[in-house]
């Protein structure tokens, strides 16, 4: 689906301006490729918590084809969004980011992951970025978030599931599973920053950040190269 000519909201040129709760004014825009520097230096603010939270592993780095893969998006597949502090007299600082990755046999599901760096976390950057993620999803035909769990691993299986009646279970083979959860529709929410707070959407993804959940998260790694 990567040849997606329509027009969105949230393409190239958008931007926008939000306000965190401590009144801190961050701007939002797709990330670009060359953002690489950004993301690196936005990945060494995360502290080994937030980074095993993130990727299910402790991480000290990110390899190049890691940062080609998380800024060389095609905006459609895989969508990405940055909140960036913009200083006068200094270098821009990469703050959070939010991404989905479209599943191949699925292309109304897709993977979501949401990160934000330890200094502006609890200020409600989480909930804007997952909003203008539910968003661009909507917008590009996709209607459920997913993420892959171990087969074995009853707990995080029984936490999603207290989660929402209506989510769904699949199997994904190598021993794991994909759970998959109903996006809301914009339409028939808020439009203030935070009207995700409480949905099954938000919950689910506040558990994993907080590895209550775990997870094999796609949407932050490469695919392995063919054999």
């Amino acid at each position: 689906m990567g040849g997606d000519e329509r027009s969105y909201r949230y393409d190239e040129s958008y931007e926008e301006v939000v306000r965190l709760s401590d009144g801190q004014r961050l701007h939002l825009r797709l990330i670009r490729p060359e953002d690489k520097a950004l993301l690196l230096a936005a990945f060494e603010q995360l502290s080994p918590d937030s980074r095993y939270a993130r990727f299910m592993a402790p991480k000290t780095k990110l390899t190049e084809q890691e940062l080609r893969y998380l800024t060389e998006v095609d905006g459609v597949d895989h969508f990405a969004l940055g909140a960036i502090r913009r200083h006068l007299v200094s270098k821009d600082e990469g703050v959070g980011s939010a991404r989905f990755v479209r599943l191949q046999d699925r292309p109304d599901t897709a993977e979501p992951a949401v990160t934000v760096v330890d200094s502006y976390q609890r200020k409600g950057l989480g909930s804007i970025l997952l909003q203008r993620l539910v968003e661009a999803a909507w917008e590009r035909d996709v209607r459920w978030f997913a993420t892959e769990l171990l087969a074995e691993n009853t707990a995080s299986r029984r936490m999603i599931e207290s989660l929402s009646p209506e989510v769904k279970f699949r199997p994904s083979g190598d021993g794991a599973v994909i759970a998959m959860l109903p996006l809301p529709e914009p339409d028939q929410t808020p439009t203030a920053p935070g009207f995700l707070v409480g949905t099954p959407i938000y919950r689910m993804l506040s558990q994993i950040a907080q590895a209550a959940i775990s997870v094999r998260p796609r949407a932050t790694r490469p695919p392995k190269p063919p054999d």
